[in-house]
């Protein structure tokens, strides 16, 4: 399959993602033009092959507290929440700058982060409130509080300036002007909403400490209790296809028709899994609080351990694309996947 070059790279005349150890392959019939086949042969292309959350790099220190969430805005830009402050990347996480709006937050945590697209992002914070930038994460307004003070640990974005947003009081608020004002829908869940997954076509769960599984089909204005896992829900992955996967802890728990029903898939981990990210292609990579990754290439049927991959508890993970994972940890460490790169000469 032919493919754009990854951001910051200059790669010559071709690019072939082959998505597998190639290491020790010989490429016959790639499905390029006869001139691009010959230049292969020359020794004039560049080969790069994604590894999609096999490899880890330590961007070292980024920030000075618990990196809390993170989340992808498209073309290279993602933002990341700690305590008084936004970070900043414009190169797929390779570098980083501060955006202060401890003026704004006033010493709380950045809890939770959506992108709602045209540059808008919402992100609430561990007092209750809500800020709102339109510049990609730039510059903030404070929305105001929203809630009764409670943390707001999930927010995800349902399109059509539709937003959602559940707190530690177990309620859930909506935005239908892309987060301008909220209206309180009660409370939902009996304990605090810890994670959120929007499903498409007006579809999204949440799950919590009160470890049930919410469910609304009308873009997050009516919800049902639709089922009980009966473990605490740390975080929710939608891979497409109603196939969706819970983090609790130590086990993942899936569901293939939308989380009506859910499968336990035993212990995966030894701790809580509290960060799932879906990279495309059944590719699954899930964090925990002892510092392990787990991968899944079947749509999160079966896993393997990495190993410990961080320097403290995993608590969040963006997928940019090719191939590029971020996580953030306790140690105020970002972490990045990296791809294994040949040079054919």
């Amino acid at each position: 399959m032919i493919k754009t070059p990854p951001q910051g790279l200059t790669l010559s005349q071709l690019v072939i993602d082959v998505d597998k150890n190639w290491m020790r392959r010989r490429i016959k019939n790639i499905g390029a033009p006869p001139a691009d086949k010959d230049a292969l042969a020359r020794g004039l292309v560049d080969i790069y092959s994604c590894d999609y959350g096999l490899n880890w790099a330590d961007l070292g220190v980024i920030t000075a507290e618990y990196i809390q969430c993170m989340a992808y805005l498209g073309n290279g830009i993602v933002l990341l929440g700690t305590w008084d402050y936004i970070w900043r990347s414009t190169d797929f996480g390779l570098n980083w700058t501060d955006i202060d709006v401890s003026a704004l937050l006033g010493g709380e945590y950045v809890e939770c982060i959506a992108y709602l697209g045209s540059g808008i992002v919402t992100f609430g914070d561990s007092d209750g409130a809500i800020f709102r930038s339109t510049d990609y994460g730039l510059t903030w307004t404070d929305v105001g509080p929203v809630g009764s003070g409670f943390p707001h640990y999930a927010m995800a974005y349902l399109g059509n300036g539709i937003v959602v947003c559940g707190d530690a009081d177990g309620h859930v608020f909506r935005s239908t002007n892309f987060g301008l004002t909220w209206a309180d829908l009660g409370e939902i869940a009996s304990l605090s909403i810890d994670t959120m997954a929007y499903l498409g076509d007006g579809v999204v769960i949440l799950g919590g400490d009160g470890q049930h599984i919410f469910k609304s089909i009308d873009y997050g204005a009516n919800w049902a209790d639709d089922y009980a896992v009966d473990i605490n829900i740390y975080s929710l992955a939608y891979l497409g296809n109603d196939t969706v996967l819970i983090g609790t802890l130590r086990n993942i728990f899936r569901s293939t028709d939308g989380g009506d029903t859910w499968t336990d898939l035993g212990e995966i981990s030894a701790d809580s899994i509290l960060a799932i990210a879906y990279l495309g292609n059944g590719v699954v990579v899930c964090g925990d609080a002892s510092r392990h990754i787990f991968r899944s290439t079947n749509y999160g049927v079966n896993w393997t351990d990495l190993g410990v991959i961080s320097t403290d508890t995993i608590r969040c993970m963006a997928y940019l694309n090719n191939g590029i994972v971020l996580l953030g940890d306790d140690d105020h460490h970002v972490w990045r996947s990296t791809s294994a790169f040949q040079i054919w000469r």
